[in-house]
C-alpha cells in the first residue's frame, strides 16, 4: 500500500477557497526539504536545530571550502530532519561571472550564485531519482 505525504505547499499560497494550498507525495517531499534548506537554525520555535546555516555562508569566499561546508551542512540536516528520502548525490557548485575570471575580485558580488542539485530516491517509486535545484547568491 502506498503511502502518501500530505502538507503544505511552499511557498504558502492560498486557494481560490482562501485555504492553504497543499501537495502530496514527491512534490510535498520537494517543498519540505525548501523549507529545511531555507530555515535558519533557531529560527523555528520548540525546534531550534532545525534548518542549514546556509545563510552563514553568504559572505564566505567562494571557493571549494564554500563548496564542501555547502554539503556537509546540507547532509547534516537531511540526515537529521527528512528520514522519507535516501540522498543519491548532491552537487554543490558556484560560479564566478565570465567578466571576472581575469580581474581578481573586480565583479559584481551580486552576481555570483551557489547552486545547489539534491538528488533523492522517490520512497515511491525506488527507480526514480528526483532532482530538488536551489540557487542562494553568495558574496565575499
Amino acid at each position: 500500500m502506498s503511502k502518501k505525504f500530505l502538507g503544505l505547499q511552499y511557498p504558502l499560497v492560498n486557494t481560490a477557497r482562501g485555504v492553504l494550498a497543499q501537495k502530496t507525495g514527491v512534490d510535498q517531499i520537494k517543498a519540505d526539504l525548501l523549507q529545511l534548506l531555507l530555515t535558519n537554525p533557531g529560527e523555528r520555535v520548540m525546534l531550534p536545530s532545525f534548518g542549514t546555516p546556509l545563510r552563514n555562508l553568504i559572505f564566505e569566499p567562494n571557493d571549494i571550502n564554500l563548496e564542501i561546508r555547502a554539503r556537509d551542512v546540507i547532509t547534516q540536516a537531511i540526515l537529521n530532519w527528512e528520514p522519507r528520502i535516501v540522498i543519491s548525490d548532491i552537487e554543490i557548485t558556484s560560479n564566478i561571472p565570465k567578466s571576472a575570471l581575469n580581474q581578481y575580485d573586480n565583479y559584481d558580488e551580486q552576481e555570483a550564485i551557489l547552486y545547489i542539485k539534491i538528488k533523492f530516491i522517490d520512497p515511491e517509486n525506488i527507480q526514480q531519482v528526483e532532482e530538488l535545484v536551489l540557487e542562494r547568491p553568495i558574496g565575499g
